[in-house]
């Protein structure tokens, strides 16, 4: 029997969230200063649109839909907003251009204000009233980087909040490691530059984190907290792009189905869950006006029309992609231009993909049912809509769009797998999570700096496919930032020290060292609410101060312990 709440390494929350947030704000922030402008995937485009957001002119932030010319000058969905001139400087000159570095690139300016197009500009201005301040009022490095910084902040604290959830109550620590496995080079990229992908793909985490112990687990008053992650990562999900209803929807699918009612009862008997039912009904009714209004998903037909790719061939193409996809979840840097070693690659998936294995081998098919739902939304969907527009849009799907909803398998792997399953004993205890999770950190950890010094050298003196060992000198090269190399280097490498020590740092023990175990019918005592007994145990947190944990948890409990919890009556 699993008692919840007894464990937690890293006890308080408030210092585990700081802890964490710093970890993941440091290895993000190196790609803010290293990157040149517009070397993130379309940070021209998203730039333009937060200066436009920022002047807070309803005419910028609800600006004409209007067919507009992208980085090559082929027509294309968008709109004009009214920012510095200067900031229209698209990295064509370098971009796809793997052997040429970014010094034919001026960079971001200043300039008078004109009409500047963007492929941006009907997407939702909620991100961009956070980053664009810094680019409407100093069109330059400086603003460039602080809010490439916001960017940073607003995902390291999502993934902060989802940490100290799995923290909490992951059994032996298994899910809360499993936080390596998601936090891809890929999303700290896009973390360190102006992309709305970057946010969006942290609130699926977040949703994932708080979620899976919500939803999956009894009923527990102490997870209200999760209640409100949840409800910010779904606003963040329904707004920032037009997909997220999408990966919204099968995420709570997923999570919800088969329901369990009493459990579902006991939550929605909080004031705290009604209110944020209603606040994510909301946000979900204003971005399907938006997406209505602003024609976000209309498609233009391109220049000698559309072209004539049969459905067969289609479906074999995008099958075919299935690498692509893959790693561009892992770490393709700048315009899907820098690649890594393959062995890197082939590491991460083996990771990731032999996590997901187990899961589906030793857990139950309730699990499995779950994994067929993320199939049907992160993958089967995403080719669909492929599919069938890829005459008028050829093949731009990414893998990094899938990830707002395929980041929750491992997680859910991971929780599964310290379980119990029909009576058997889970598959991971404490020892054997406590080798994985240092594994994590030795294996996945140092590919986020080789990645960085990938994309560094071939920003700075362009990158050969048979560039040899000697080549890959972050310091030597015609481009460097201004505020120089060596910055984001040791901010790197600062940060994977932090997070590798903080992973390290995850408890892994369900019962404190040298406690008994209780028996499996632990002695109860009257409980005055008339609900299941509990019995308060003693357990020793991380530095062997006491602390005060509710255990007894029945597993196959009908009710839950939330006396009047947000002045809500007891459901009793």
């Amino acid at each position: 029997m699993y008692y919840p709440g007894v464990r937690s390494g890293l006890r308080s929350g408030p210092r585990a969230w700081l802890l964490s947030f710093l970890a993941f704000f440091l290895t993000f922030g190196a790609w803010c200063f290293a990157a040149p402008y517009d070397a993130p995937p379309d940070e021209v485009q998203h730039s333009i649109r937060a200066a436009g957001v920022a002047s807070f002119d309803p005419g910028q932030i609800f600006a004409r839909p209007a067919v507009v010319p992208d980085a090559f000058g082929n027509p294309g969905m968008g709109a004009y907003q009214r920012v510095p001139a200067g900031m229209d400087e698209h990295a064509v000159c370098f971009g796809n251009h793997q052997k040429q570095p970014a010094n034919c690139s001026p960079g971001i300016q200043g300039g008078p204000i004109e009409e500047v197009s963007t492929s941006a500009g009907r997407y939702n201005p909620l991100y961009y009233f956070v980053v664009g301040p810094p680019l409407r009022w100093f069109p330059n490095w400086g603003g460039l980087v602080a809010a490439r910084l916001i960017s940073s902040a607003i995902c390291a604290a999502l993934l902060a909040s989802a940490f100290v959830c799995l923290l909490r109550w992951s059994r032996f620590g298994l899910a809360a490691a499993t936080m390596l496995t998601v936090t891809t080079p890929m999303l700290a990229h896009l973390a360190g530059g102006i992309n709305p992908n970057s946010v969006e793909i942290s609130a699926g985490i977040a949703l994932f984190a708080a979620g899976i112990p919500l939803l999956l687990d009894p009923p527990d008053f102490r997870k209200r907290g999760h209640i409100t992650l949840m409800g910010i990562s779904a606003v963040l999900l329904l707004s920032l792009r037009s997909a997220g209803p999408a990966w919204l929807a099968f995420g709570l699918f997923a999570l919800l189905v088969p329901l369990r009612w009493k459990w579902l009862k006991e939550w929605f008997s909080l004031t705290r869950t009604k209110w944020w039912i209603v606040g994510v009904v909301v946000a979900g009714l204003a971005s399907v006006a938006w997406i209505i209004g602003m024609k976000t998903g209309e498609l233009v037909v391109p220049p000698g029309g559309p072209d004539d790719i049969k459905v067969g061939e289609a479906i074999a193409m995008y099958a075919d992609d299935w690498w692509l996809y893959v790693i561009g979840m892992i770490g393709v840097a700048g315009w899907f231009d820098t690649f890594l070693w393959t062995p890197f690659y082939l590491l991460w998936i083996s990771v990731v993909c032999g996590l997901i294995a187990l899961g589906a081998i030793f857990t139950d098919w309730a699990t499995r049912w779950r994994y067929a739902v993320f199939f049907v939304g992160g993958v089967v969907l995403p080719g669909y809509l492929q599919v069938s527009q890829v005459n008028l849009v050829g093949f731009i799907t990414l893998g990094r769009y899938m990830m707002p909803l395929l980041c929750g398998l491992p997680l859910l792997a991971a929780w599964m797998l310290e379980r119990e399953n029909r009576g058997q004993k889970e598959l991971f205890d404490a020892r054997r999570t406590r080798t994985l999770t240092r594994a994590y950190v030795v294996l996945l950890v140092p590919i986020h700096l080789v990645m960085l010094v990938f994309a560094m050298v071939r920003w700075q003196r362009g990158l050969s496919p048979n560039a040899g060992i000697g080549w890959f000198n972050p310091l030597a090269g015609q481009w460097h930032p201004p505020t120089g190399s060596v910055l984001p280097l040791l901010l790197m490498v600062a940060g994977l020290v932090w997070t590798g020590w903080l992973f390290l740092k995850v408890p892994h023990e369900e019962w404190a060292p040298g406690e008994v175990e209780p028996a499996a019918e632990p002695a109860k005592r009257p409980d005055p609410a008339g609900g299941p007994a509990h019995v308060p145990q003693q357990r020793a947190d991380g530095d062997g101060s006491p602390i005060l944990r509710q255990s007894g948890v029945n597993m196959e409990w009908p009710a839950s312990p939330l006396p009047e919890a947000d002045g809500a009556p007891s459901s009793r």
